[in-house]
């Protein structure tokens, strides 16, 4: 185990912004996670997991306990009759596992390409994109109980999946160690998001999940800032999830939002009884609000996608929570809608 004391957390986040870590150890076997537990146990100290840093907001006093960096990035797949049962290490980047199916011809998760983090928090968070979620394709989590020691494997049920989130966010005493995936050999191509399926009419070629995955970046590239001298940690806030009935209201208040179904928690392209109404808080910020890039010192809205907070140098975690916090007062003011952050706030 590889004991570091007060390392700097920002430059490991994508905000890049943030304090340090009074412990720090990176856990490149399970006996290092189980090594970890046992030290922040000994010594009465909270653990926090760490991946790849990409939908966090660490605080400027930094973290009075033991930060556990997952670097387990091994990744296998076995053949399983008509499917591909791909098994990955939490601290895989998500993009390398993506193109790892994609090279062997696997569809399953090519339309959530592009996102960055690890393995691990793609698990925590649920990540979603272009009609795709990480739920729809999950088989199970090897996890470690940092209270106990106690490990189990978590099946889909066990996760307890919905927009966003999962059991996994909710009990930050599981350390995830692995993560397997049930993939297709053979699938038909999901594009019928309209930004896809606007790239098709466009001739873009889409039957393959290499092909998918290259569009699917190309188009996230269009909306986050390119510079490497500005952070982002991608979507900040979540689009709001109201109901029926809300979504009416706010229909008639705001003509022409878009809206979409949810069933059983999930997005849904169609099909099912709709418990609710997913909105798009960017098109509210946008169109309703005019937030465009609305700034407050060194962070602002970016202007081709407003869900996406941007930092510059000299930015600090204060400034980012307090931008965030003027763009939901505003929201909840105009619509009565309390939304809630995508990006958490380490060790909180």
């Amino acid at each position: 185990m590889n004991l570091q004391e007060h390392v700097p957390l920002a430059p490991l986040t994508t905000l890049g912004v943030g304090g340090t870590a009074r412990f720090f150890i990176e856990a490149h076997t399970e006996k290092d996670i189980e090594d970890a537990i046992a030290f922040a146990r000994q010594h009465t100290l909270p653990l926090f997991t760490f991946g790849g840093g990409s939908n966090i907001l660490v605080p400027d006093a930094g973290i009075e306990g033991v930060v556990l960096k997952m670097t387990l990035r091994d990744i296998k797949m076995e053949e399983e009759g008509e499917s591909i049962l791909l098994d990955a290490g939490a601290g895989a980047p998500w993009e390398e596992v993506v193109d790892k199916a994609g090279t062997h011809g696997i569809f399953g998760i090519e339309n959530l390409a592009g996102i960055p983090g690890f393995v691990g928090g793609a698990a925590v968070q649920n990540i979603g994109a272009y009609g795709a979620e990480l739920s729809d394709v999950f088989e199970y989590a090897d996890s470690i109980d940092s209270t106990t020691g106690v490990k189990r494997r978590m099946t889909r049920i066990d996760a307890a999946f919905a927009y966003r989130t999962s059991m996994f966010k909710k009990q930050r005493e599981l350390v995830i160690t692995r993560v397997a995936l049930r993939l297709a050999k053979r699938a038909v191509p999901n594009i019928a998001y309209a930004d896809l399926d606007r790239a098709s009419a466009e001739g873009t070629p889409l039957s393959t999940p290499v092909e998918i995955a290259r569009a699917v970046r190309s188009i996230r590239a269009s909306k986050f800032p390119r510079s490497v001298l500005e952070g982002t940690a991608g979507s900040f806030f979540k689009n709001p999830v109201v109901s029926n009935e809300k979504a009416a209201e706010l229909a008639r208040a705001f003509p022409g939002i878009p809206i979409f179904p949810v069933v059983n928690g999930s997005v849904s392209a169609g099909g099912g009884s709709a418990s609710g109404r997913k909105l798009s808080l960017a098109w509210l910020l946008d169109h309703a609000l005019s937030l465009k890039g609305f700034s407050r010192g060194q962070v602002r809205l970016y202007e081709k996608q407003p869900l996406v907070i941007v930092t510059r140098a000299g930015a600090r975690a204060a400034d980012v929570d307090a931008l965030a916090h003027e763009v939901a007062e505003r929201v909840l003011k105009a619509t009565g809608i309390a939304i809630e952050r995508e990006v958490e706030t380490f060790g909180k």
